[in-house]
């Protein structure tokens, strides 16, 4: 997981922050020796967000929190959550996988997921929420990207994929996120796909990260999908995942949250 980090945008004095989750890869044996196979998540060095470190008693933990309410910081309910998707570097079958993870997490959450197709737009850690190419007056959507540890430096070792969201902070004190992206490492999960498991595994780290892309955070439970560490029998959202998603769906509504 990466720090989260912050910027002022001068008009309207609005502020946003984003706050990355990861995963890490691991390995299980098979008949052929040792070979990547399962993801865990990997715990996170650093964060703005007191709320990060602390688990919910209901079982799950959240990225942010709102200074004044102590809410969650959440996507609004109200407004759908457009995203596009480059699939430049993706292993062959894994678009179908992606559109069962975002079917999941919009059941699991009751927000609304708008697929806008297909882009050419590279993964950036310092991403805006907004960019000329999809407008000046909109935020962007939420790209889901393949990569690699080349492109992106963050998931060079065992990470695996990384997600976070950018929340705005209107002058009239709403806050809401806006905006994210999902950056996943092509070749470790090509070969987690090749393995025993492999498009439960696959799948198991887009949705982990989409969890992250709404707001969770890790927990310490290992029967979770959001849990920190490796287990390879948790492949769908379990009790405290989908008490976490239910609340990160319900939000308060941010209609017309403008963009500066």
């Amino acid at each position: 997981m990466s720090p989260a980090r912050g910027a002022a945008a001068a008009v309207l004095a609005l502020t946003t922050s984003l706050a990355l989750g990861g995963c890490v890869l691991t390995s299980v044996a098979t008949d052929d020796g040792p070979a990547p196979s399962t993801t865990s998540s990997a715990p996170a060095p650093d964060t703005t967000s007191a709320a990060a470190a602390s688990a919910d008693p209901a079982g799950y933990a959240v990225l942010e929190t709102d200074e004044v309410t102590g809410a969650p910081i959440t996507y609004s309910p109200c407004r759908p959550i457009a995203y596009v998707t480059n699939l430049a570097g993706a292993p062959a079958g894994v678009e179908e996988l992606v559109e069962q993870a975002v079917a999941v997490i919009a059941e699991d959450t009751g927000l609304t997921f708008t697929d806008e197709g297909s882009t050419d737009e590279g993964p950036d850690p310092e991403r805006e929420a907004q960019l000329a190419e999809y407008g000046d007056d909109v935020w962007a959507p939420v790209l889901i990207a393949w990569t690699d540890d080349e492109a992106i430096p963050d998931l060079a070792g065992d990470t695996v994929g990384l997600a976070g969201s950018q929340a705005y902070t209107d002058a009239e004190g709403r806050s809401s996120y806006v905006s994210g992206d999902v950056m996943l490492d092509g070749p470790d999960l090509s070969a987690i796909l090749e393995g025993p498991g492999g498009e439960a595994q696959v799948r198991a780290v887009v949705l982990h990260e989409l969890g992250h892309l709404v707001g969770l955070d890790h927990v310490d439970d290992p029967t979770q999908l959001m849990f920190a560490e490796d287990n390879p029998e948790v492949t769908e959202p379990a009790a405290g995942d989908l008490a976490g998603l239910a609340a990160m769906g319900a939000g308060p509504c941010v209609e017309d949250l403008a963009t500066p």
